[in-house]
């Protein structure tokens, strides 16, 4: 297995072998990926430029916004065969934007876990298009990649021995305990507390994601996607509400859908889904500013979802849940689904939450069981009754 080094050689190739030599210094293979598209690659690349675009030769390209979708697309290929045919153990890469950009989409291709590494100046600013909440580890190496310089060998250095290191500590499970993800906020933490404390003495190895977008419930969905659970207990699943009503931690349609369709066992409930995530007071819309809002903190206002938004989200349940190999349960809280959606609290709306119960339980298909239970999310008892479901469909 080799190490792949991702670098515009065009622009980048002094700076490129060096890294490469630093890592065979390491004890590690390298194979060099050539991402350039000025110029045809040089000898000493393994993956040329005209590979990754699949034979086609840059010169046939006309613009040059074509030529990085296609190289992006082609990159994301290379990366994804090379781990699924064993041949990949890690992924490094360095350059500007342009590289950082083609480098970090292909890197998530790959797995959680693998080691993947990139050096650039984009790790000084804002680096979510880059991570996007994943595992890629961005190292700055305070001047731009122009030359070799002692900073720009220093950090190319580091990086190469900051790999080595990463790949004597692989991701690994322990075997005896089976993994549960789970999902919470501040909202839902009593019943996230309950049925952590009760999966983890039943001996099960217990991940709770903070229901905040890309790095919780998206990356969850990677994560079931990868095969790393036994279960998923979807206690907050308010990315949906933000999904259907315009909030700031929207995932897009796979939130929902993969434990279902892989028929992983899945106990989900609509867990803060009465709140819409909106960023700080002065982003707000004056249509925003008329509706039921809870100022979280002075960066987070929520926005009580209406019944126009939980019909909307009612149907994204029933539509990704559907899919289900009937492994798939829904629990619905009827005395609200948060701490402030409780009675004398601002999101309390029993007549709103109907609705979705309502078109819930009229619409679900038979294989996929819903109740209404009268109790209230962070109750002692609903969060028994969550593990229970939950530890039930995983015994099967």
């Amino acid at each position: 297995m080799s190490v792949y080094l991702i670098a515009t050689m065009d622009t980048k190739a002094a700076e490129a072998r060096f890294l490469r030599t630093q890592l065979e210094a390491q004890g590690l293979a390298v194979t060099l990926v050539d991402t350039g598209i000025l110029k045809e690659s040089p000898a000493d690349v393994e993956i040329t430029q005209k590979e990754v675009l699949g034979g086609q030769s840059i010169a046939g390209i006309k613009t040059r916004a074509e030529c990085s979708v296609l190289m992006t697309r082609g990159l994301k290929r290379i990366i994804r065969e090379a781990w699924e045919e064993g041949k990949l153990t890690a992924a490094i890469s360095l350059g500007g934007s342009g590289g950082t950009t083609l480098a970090s989409a292909a890197m998530h291709e790959l797995p959680l876990g693998v080691p993947k590494v990139i050096v650039s100046t984009m790790a000084s600013g804002n680096t979510l298009p880059y991570v996007y909440g994943e595992d890629i580890l961005l190292i700055n190496p305070v001047v731009d990649i122009q030359n070799l310089n002692f900073l720009t060998r220093h950090a190319l250095a580091q990086a190469a021995h900051v790999l080595a290191g990463m790949l004597k500590v692989p991701l690994q499970h322990d075997d005896s305990k089976p993994a549960v993800a789970i999902t919470g906020f501040g909202v839902t933490t009593p019943c996230v507390d309950a049925c952590v404390a009760r999966l983890e003495q039943e001996g099960y190895e217990v991940l709770v994601f903070h229901a905040r977008g890309i790095s919780g419930g998206r990356l969850m969905e990677k994560m079931i996607a990868e095969g790393h659970f036994a279960g998923v207990l979807d206690l907050t699943t308010s990315e949906v509400a933000d999904e259907v009503g315009g909030g700031i931690y929207s995932v897009g349609e796979q939130r929902l859908h993969t434990a279902a369709k892989m028929g992983i066992p899945y106990v989900v409930t609509p867990g803060a889904l009465e709140m819409i995530n909106l960023a700080g007071e002065d982003t707000l819309t004056e249509q925003q500013k008329a509706r039921v809002l809870y100022r979280h903190s002075p960066s987070s206002v929520k926005m009580r979802a209406d019944k126009d938004d939980l019909t909307r989200a009612a149907k994204l349940f029933v539509d990704r849940l559907s899919d289900s190999t009937g492994n798939v349960e829904v629990l619905i809280p009827t005395k609200g689904w948060s701490m402030v959606n409780a009675e004398g609290q601002v999101f309390f709306d029993p007549e709103a939450d109907e609705v979705f119960t309502t078109e819930v339980t009229k619409n679900m298909p038979e294989h996929v069981k819903v109740t209404a239970v009268d109790a209230h999310l962070n109750d002692a008892a609903f969060a028994q009754l969550c593990t229970d479901r939950l530890l039930t469909l995983m015994k099967k």
